[in-house]
């Protein structure tokens, strides 16, 4: 699949919408707006991420929307993302929304009425699938399985020599070490503050391992577990990993 964008030049920009398990007054959950090369992609639709992410961009400038997994705090605003272009009183693009199996069905559900709800009338409906790569704008953005229990995909995008990994929820795996392999920079969960094997979670110290297995340059730690500082994840993660750590917050900006 390739959406062409207009023609952007600089690295790959990362802006965390939010990452908390459950919206706060003062952040969303799991949502990222990734740029690069002409394109806007929305990863992750976590509840209270449309909000942050009309601060940034206006929804008719999106180019395609990815979902890491169907859980809700990375999926629950993707109802209310098709009534804004369902909706919508300006033109919207037909873009892609790439998430796993049976994401389209699972939102109809949510929406449906009296009136037929199809997501194939207002989106490009793309089901991921392990190694799958789409091209929006310049940017190439490449799927691979992991851990969590239930589908889920974590992403590296690539533009030109820049390059970024995204775990999504995972537990530690090969494929993530895989995925990761090259980037400059990897956004990856911390979901638990326990190590425990198996996991569908990374703790900070299997962010660590995967970072220095896969020899990125950065690491930034996302989606911390209830309870877990962030000084102490960076401590932990640490241990394992020695080039520069740090924890997205809301509208914190990473570069690959």
């Amino acid at each position: 699949m390739a959406v062409r964008g207009k023609k952007v030049d600089g690295p790959i920009q990362w802006t965390t919408l939010g990452s908390a398990p459950y919206p706060t007054a003062d952040e969303a959950c799991s949502g990222y707006l990734l740029q690069g090369g002409g394109a806007n992609v929305l990863v992750d639709v976590g509840g209270g991420t449309l909000g942050p992410l009309q601060r940034l961009i206006a929804l008719e400038d999106l180019h395609a929307v990815w979902v890491s997994h169907l859980h809700a705090d990375h999926f629950a605003d993707m109802p209310l993302l098709y009534y804004a272009f369902a909706y919508s009183e300006r033109p919207m693009r037909k873009i892609p929304v790439l998430a796993p199996p049976g994401w389209a069905a699972r939102v109809e559900d949510f929406v449906k009425s009296a009136v037929d709800h199809h997501m194939s009338s207002v989106f490009q409906v793309v089901e991921l699938k392990d190694r799958g790569i789409a091209e929006i704008g310049d940017l190439r953005i490449q799927a691979r399985c992991v851990e969590h229990g239930v589908p889920a995909f974590g992403l590296a995008a690539r533009l030109g020599d820049h390059r970024l990994a995204y775990s999504g929820d995972s537990g530690p795996c090969d494929n993530l070490v895989t995925l990761a392999k090259g980037a400059r920079v990897l956004v990856a969960e911390v979901g638990t503050d326990v190590i425990e094997i198996p996991s569908v979670h990374l703790s900070p110290e299997d962010a660590g391992l995967t970072a220095q297995h896969a020899g990125v340059a950065r690491l930034v730690l996302t989606h911390l577990a209830p309870g877990l500082l962030p000084e102490e994840a960076v401590e932990r993660a640490a241990q394992a990993f020695h080039g520069a750590i740090e924890v997205a917050t809301p509208g914190s900006v990473f570069e690959a």
